[in-house]
């Protein structure tokens, strides 16, 4: 009994491993290039620690005339932008259909569902059309309703397993005590979903942070790109400068695994929560 618990714990860290080696292996390829200098990036055979490491190429991503700390900051603001608007209609919006009966319910969750099959080169040409019709186009604005597109359904049906895994018990003993609705929704469920919550924010912003299509359709201004699009400056027509685009890809990525150290636990919690019921 003891050889098969060991044999068992040997060959699930050793899958464990095979499985960590192969996620973090590009990851570490990228933060090695853009620690070497020009001389060693192409080198044969080619080696994985650089032998002269230096931050000359993030030096380089912030230097003068960069545009890089602008596109940082343009993509925080549309990715936080989008991801409290679509935090406020998700939470009542998944409440309802968690909690209230009401006629085509089941017709409607459906629907939500399918919308995700559709891909994202479907709506957007229908999208331009619209924005450009209000004026919206090379704006903020226009970036993150496109968001809203594919992330509202997303929010939706995230939280409401999050909601259906709180005991409706709870919300009936708050309105016998003299609360209303509304207020043992606010007082008594959202507290409780507040790990369903945070899980679902962190998603979102992760799918926001890095979206590209919209951007590189609706932004039209160098000042107003996103950084997914604004590394494209470091290729170029007939050269790419590989390290400072590293050194850039590094950068883009270093927020999202801050917001994952701070949010892993209600992350991970979230998650296994909402999988309770669906």
């Amino acid at each position: 009994m003891k050889r098969k618990i060991v044999g068992y714990y040997f060959i699930t860290y050793l899958l464990l491993a095979i499985l960590l080696i192969f996620v973090l292996f590009p990851f570490a390829v990228m933060l090695s290039m853009s620690l070497k200098a020009p001389d060693e990036q192409f080198t044969s055979p080619p080696y994985l620690i650089p032998h002269r490491p230096n931050l000359e190429n993030y030096f380089h991503v912030f230097g003068q005339g960069s545009m890089f700390a602008r596109y940082f900051m343009n993509s925080l603001l549309v990715a936080s932008g989008a991801t409290f608007i679509v935090l406020g209609v998700a939470i009542f919006s998944s409440y309802g259909y968690a909690r209230l009966l009401f006629p085509g319910r089941g017709f409607f969750l459906a629907l939500i569902l399918l919308s995700q099959l559709f891909p994202l080169a479907a709506i957007i040409v229908p999208l331009y059309r619209i924005m450009g019709a209000t004026k919206l186009i090379d704006s903020y604005i226009s970036l993150i309703i496109g968001y809203l597109t594919f992330s509202v359904p997303v929010g939706v049906w995230f939280l409401r397993g999050f909601f259906l895994s709180i005991p409706q018990e709870l919300e009936e003993a708050a309105m016998i005590d003299g609360c209303s609705r509304f207020q043992a929704f606010i007082r008594i469920v959202v507290p409780l979903v507040r790990p369903g919550i945070g899980a679902t924010a962190a998603y979102l912003f992760f799918i926001t942070w890095q979206e590209f299509m919209f951007a590189l359709t609706f932004i039209t201004s160098e000042s107003k790109r996103t950084l997914p699009v604004g590394i494209f400056d470091f290729v170029g027509q007939y050269e790419t400068n590989w390290g400072n685009l590293m050194a850039a890809s590094v950068l883009i990525c270093i927020p999202v695994f801050v917001l994952f150290l701070f949010l892993q636990q209600q992350l991970v919690g979230g998650l296994t929560q909402g999988a309770v019921k669906g």
